[in-house]
């Protein structure tokens, strides 16, 4: 006998409902245009991302970017519906303000999901070329180089560098930079800088934005060069995460918290290499979470405070130049951080 296939009323089967176990049920009232009625719904409460089915993460990345973009839309005035689409759109457009694209982008992406919107190029901050995995004589060192010469962005003139003593030599000739006269410490590049008049804070604003022309003579202009090359290479090299404490630094002595007499006692690579290597693991300490800020020293503390928000690979990964109670690093006789080459 042939079945007879019968249609089922649309109450007499619901449709499947994800409900992770144990989950209870949480009852809320919604209120229609014709009266409140309560409804039943399933919520998952507590649940880990992981346990959840695929189309759930990713409806709840979507809602929570969509949350933070329409809430920063709202309270800027905007004026627009938080979907992907509407988002990408005003933040492409170049014709409106920066700061509010580059919020509403941030807003989006902060859950930092699969839907993230690419960052328009003239929002991106630019590219440092003197940054660890940017700067080509760092990347292309060996201790064998030699012969290299470069150029920063003060002057014209070049830097040269080969390898010596386990870390990059630097120097620079007079007649690349008008003949003029200067030694080859830290103290007579902060002199050269000093030697026009500028204030240190003045002089630390143009060495953190790479800016030559605060610098009006060669001998200023060759101060900042070899300053800079030193940091950036030779004592990069040394240490990844020296240029980020220089700048620390830096920002210290162009907020006037601190001067270039502070620099040449607190920035430590100026009286070792070994005292720069144990700075740097001190502030690695602090970042990993080993250390309390609190234990760093007063002008450490000052100096982690300038840092830029920081990342893993900003720090060498060697951990035998870490401080901390367990180790004497006395006793340490390794020369060089690891380089960096990822």
């Amino acid at each position: 006998m042939p079945k007879v296939l019968q249609r089922k009323s649309a109450q007499s089967k619901a449709p499947p409902v994800y409900r992770p176990q144990p989950t209870p049920l949480v009852v809320q009232r919604k209120t229609l245009s014709h009266g409140p009625k309560a409804t039943l719904q399933a919520k998952p409460q507590n649940v880990p991302r992981a346990a959840l089915p695929r189309t759930i993460q990713r409806s709840r990345a979507v809602q929570l970017q969509k949350a933070d973009a329409q809430a920063y839309s709202d309270s800027n005035g905007l004026g627009i519906t938080a979907s992907q689409s509407t988002v990408s759109t005003y933040v492409n457009d170049t014709s409106k303000d920066k700061t509010l694209r580059k919020g509403l982008l941030d807003a989006w992406n902060k859950d930092n999901a699969r839907w993230a919107i690419a960052m328009p190029g003239d929002l991106a901050a630019p590219t440092n070329p003197y940054s660890y995995n940017n700067f080509g004589p760092y990347q292309n060192w060996t201790n064998t180089t030699s012969g290299v010469k470069f150029q920063t962005p003060f002057g014209t003139g070049n830097i040269s560098a080969f390898h010596n003593h386990g870390a990059p030599k630097l120097g620079s000739n007079a007649n690349d930079w008008g003949k003029t006269k200067l030694g080859d410490k830290y103290t007579d590049y902060i002199a050269g800088l000093r030697s026009k008049g500028l204030t240190d804070s003045a002089i630390a604003t143009a060495l953190l934005q790479q800016d030559s022309t605060p610098f009006t003579t060669p001998l200023e202009e060759r101060a900042a060069a070899m300053l800079h090359a030193t940091v950036y290479l030779a004592e990069e090299w040394r240490k990844q995460g020296a240029a980020k404490l220089y700048r620390a630094i830096l920002r210290a002595i162009e907020s006037g918290a601190k001067d270039f007499d502070d620099f040449n006692n607190d920035f430590k690579f100026i009286q070792s290499a070994q005292l720069g290597r144990e700075q740097v693991a001190q502030f690695y300490n602090v970042f990993l979470g080993d250390w309390a800020q609190t234990k760093l020293s007063a002008s450490n503390q000052v100096y982690y405070g300038q840092m830029s928000p920081a990342r893993e690979d900003d720090f060498s990964s060697d951990d035998d130049m870490r401080t901390d109670d367990r180790k004497n690093l006395s006793s340490v006789n390794r020369l060089l951080a690891e380089k960096h080459t990822g």
